[in-house]
């Protein structure tokens, strides 16, 4: 199953959509933030991370600022279910 997805970096202000094949939401998911941070790479830490950031990423966060925005199934006809697509 195709699926579309927006993932958001609020830290950056940047949208990305990306197209993933997987079986299952969770699935697409994971591939679909693989292909954002290969797409988007991470500017480099000048500094140590803050007492904070190492929190997050014990806590299971990666830390590179990006969220899940929206995941909707691609129909095939180059829009997807669920209206993710310009909105005008």
């Amino acid at each position: 199953m195709r699926w579309l997805m927006e993932f958001y970096n609020e830290r950056r202000g940047i949208l990305a959509r990306t197209g993933i094949e997987a079986p299952l939401p969770a699935a697409a998911v994971l591939l679909g933030r693989n292909a954002v941070l290969a797409e988007y790479p991470s500017p480099r830490a000048r500094t140590r991370l803050s007492l904070l950031e190492r929190a997050e990423r014990a806590g299971g966060h990666d830390g590179s600022g990006w969220v899940l925005y929206r995941i909707v199934k691609d129909n095939g006809r180059g829009s997807a279910e669920g209206g993710l697509g310009v909105q005008r």
